[in-house]
């Protein structure tokens, strides 16, 4: 994260911060980031295990979760601006995330699954958006560095936690009637969440304007559409807010649709390729949580690696260093049909690749945003980044929907060698942006 000296960003009625406000409410958070790495697996695995059902129906619910949580992401943001109140939204989500999942003792079939996810998600993005703020609301600008990196970690860190838990119990429990109850587990660790932020959450003093924190950005650590990020501080306003100028210049309108046209191939691959393992190599419930835990663990562990190669190599070499890997390693799965006979060392050797792709991630992620917030003028660069979070969640709907259909009617080769297809292409509009020298780079405009 990057941190400058900020003025004039509270509101005029506003209070003052509150000099070494403790951090207890972060366990809140923890407990909420692990039932979200519990459950984060469980779309692939309850719909072809549990429900018998198809690669098709995935990538179909799948994408209908990711599109309920993009505009609740953006309605949660704008309406806890105009109501000024963070605590509440925050309760929202943690106690809405607990009656929703409850709703999985009642599912028998697609249809109320799909209920479930939607309302799910809807709901649950009530706690994204304000959680940055209230730190930055009830601290000191001087310590913003420090928590917020003690939050980052705390939050990934629940996830792989979650994960781990997942695949404890799915040993422990070795049956398909456990992942409903996985739900159910998750769905109490949400309430545990809620209580908690009752009794620890503060209602901030002071009120931060959103719109004017225009240096400061949080990153998207994990990809997947049904790991929406724990925390975000940039999402699109309604409306314009002062300062602001009109629209976004024509290179950084390029530039969002290129980062969206790239989540879209991505997400082809991820989509389908857990469901591939169950379908070719009868992967088990529990490798499915390990090959989760690989990719969001290493995408954690690169974050602060992708950084400094950023500030030392450019920002050309670290995207290119991100996503010419992952295109080799999409083509290289398109053969991995015709391996089925090698059973255990192939899909061991998936896991493993999966797991990369993960740590490529974060070379993506960190690029990107640099590069948004180098292409945008001041007054619009949390703008720019709230448009960069919304439309990557606009691409992996879109890469959800069509993967299951290409996956399903032309088979998983077909699939996996459309996604390294799509990011080449990706690839390609990308670097036009990046002049060839070292150091962080000035794009062209």
């Amino acid at each position: 994260m990057r941190w400058r000296e900020m003025e004039n960003i509270t509101k005029s009625d506003g209070g003052n911060a509150m000099p070494g406000a403790g951090s207890k409410w972060f366990a809140s958070y923890l407990l909420s980031n692990i039932a979200a790495g519990i459950i984060s697996p469980l779309i692939p695995l309850y719909i072809v295990i549990y429900l018998n059902s198809n690669v098709f129906y995935v990538g179909l619910v799948s994408s209908l979760a990711s599109a309920a949580a993009v505009p609740s992401l953006i309605f949660w943001g704008n309406l806890s601006d105009y109501a000024g109140r963070r605590k509440i939204f925050i309760l929202v989500g943690f106690f809405g995330s607990f009656l929703t999942l409850l709703q999985i003792m009642f599912v028998r079939d697609l249809s109320a699954y799909i209920l479930m996810l939607v309302s799910f998600q809807a709901i649950a993005m009530a706690a994204v958006p304000v959680s940055t703020l209230i730190i930055l609301e009830t601290r000191q600008e001087a310590e913003w560095p420090q928590v917020m990196s003690t939050f980052s970690l705390v939050s990934a860190a629940g996830t792989v936690t979650g994960l781990i838990a997942g695949s404890g119990i799915i040993v422990y429990w070795h049956s398909p009637s456990v992942l409903p109850a996985m739900y159910l587990i998750a769905s109490f660790i949400y309430l545990t969440a809620a209580i908690g932020a009752i009794a620890l959450l503060p209602e901030p003093g002071r009120k931060l304007i959103r719109a004017r924190l225009h240096n400061l950005f949080s990153y998207r650590i994990v990809e997947r559409g049904r790991h929406f990020p724990s925390y975000v501080l940039h999402v699109i306003p309604f409306g314009r807010n002062k300062g602001e100028t009109h629209a976004f210049s024509p290179t950084m309108r390029k530039y969002l649709f290129t980062t969206t046209f790239l989540m879209f191939g991505f997400q082809i691959f991820f989509v389908p390729f857990p469901v591939f393992l169950i379908d070719y190599f009868h992967a088990a419930e529990s490798q499915i949580f390990i090959l989760y835990l690989l990719n969001s663990a290493l995408s954690m562990v690169t974050f602060r690696i992708a950084g400094i190669l950023v500030r030392k190599g450019g920002i050309r070499k670290t995207i290119s260093f991100g996503i010419f890997p992952r295109i080799a390693i999409f083509s290289l799965a398109g053969i991995l049909p015709l391996l089925a006979a090698y059973g255990r060392v192939v899909l061991i050797t998936a896991i493993i690749m999966y797991g990369i792709l993960g740590a490529l991630w974060s070379l993506i992620s960190i690029s990107e945003v640099t590069s948004i917030t180098k292409l945008a003028v001041k007054a619009n660069r949390g703008k720019a980044i709230g448009y960069y979070n919304s439309l990557l969640g606009v691409g992996q709907i879109g890469g959800a929907s069509i993967s299951g259909v290409i996956a399903y009617d032309l088979g998983y080769t077909v699939d996996f060698v459309t996604a390294a297809a799509v990011v080449l292409i990706g690839a390609y509009m990308i670097l036009r942006f990046y002049p060839e020298n070292r150091g962080v780079p000035a794009l062209k405009t």
